[in-house]
């Protein structure tokens, strides 16, 4: 019985990710931009959630935390706001757990919030509208259709954090997107700079044992099978298996 299992769950997609590597050319580097992310953007939801196992709302609520500091950002008194940029927003699942935050947050002391997100995919936007709006937050949140790594229509020292998800594998110039971040961000707030998060997929290192092991076959071959099945787009799939494995480890 384990050895079915082991067969069906690693041996199966081993098999069919050698026949996708076969029939699709390896996607460039550069593969992961807007338009790649627009031919899955309706799946995208569905698909992240089978990947990740549903734990990636999870880490998503960590990432909030950690850049909040537990909710404390938002507090301070007086009517100024405080503004959250997150990038690489995709369908806005990170600004929408950030808002809800917020909302059920009921200190007395906590400023008014407003959440710009920013991403390459038009489409990717377009359903997150839908679902900023489905759970009565557009007065909260903003997405507005941008490139991390050029963002020239925002004023610099401007946001109180900065959150990334699963994005900056995607960039080819990380630097650049980097130096841009740092530059919206207000160097100093009420004596300490601003917060920026970053969460992130990479494989597990070589020594990592046991669990490590499976992690990164898991990653190298049942991603890219079944992230095309469900999506229908292999070589979206594979670039995405592709981006995490060469993204360096912690």
């Amino acid at each position: 019985m384990l050895l079915k299992a082991f067969l069906v769950v690693f041996c199966v997609p081993i098999l069919a990710s050698m026949i996708l590597n076969v029939i699709y050319p390896k996607p460039p580097s550069d593969h992961g931009k807007g338009t790649m992310f627009d031919l899955i953007a309706t799946r995208y939801d569905f698909i992240n959630r089978a990947l990740a196992l549903n734990l990636d709302i999870g880490w998503r609520k960590t990432l909030i935390s950690q850049v909040t500091s537990n909710g404390a950002l938002y507090e301070g008194g007086g009517d100024s706001v405080v503004k959250i940029l997150d990038l690489a927003t995709g369908t806005a699942d990170v600004a929408i757990l950030m808002a809800k935050e917020y909302n059920n947050n009921n200190s007395k002391k906590k400023n008014p919030l407003s959440i710009l997100g920013v991403d390459p995919s038009s489409q990717m936007l377009a359903v997150g509208r839908t679902k900023v709006a489905k759970e009565k937050l557009v007065e909260q949140i903003q997405l507005d259709l941008g490139d991390a790594r050029n963002l020239k229509e925002l004023p610099s020292d401007e946001f109180h954090a900065a959150t990334m998800s699963f994005g900056i594998r995607n960039v080819p110039e990380k630097e650049q997107c980097l130096c841009e971040i740092h530059r919206v961000l207000q160097k100093e707030n009420n004596g300490k700079g601003a917060t920026l998060g970053i969460l992130e997929f990479s494989e597990p290192p070589p020594d990592s044992g046991f669990m490590g092991f499976h992690a990164r076959l898991f990653i190298r071959y049942v991603v890219p099978v079944v992230g095309a099945v469900l999506s229908g787009a292999p070589r979206e799939y594979m670039h995405l298996q592709n981006s995490i494995k060469e993204f360096p480890s912690p």
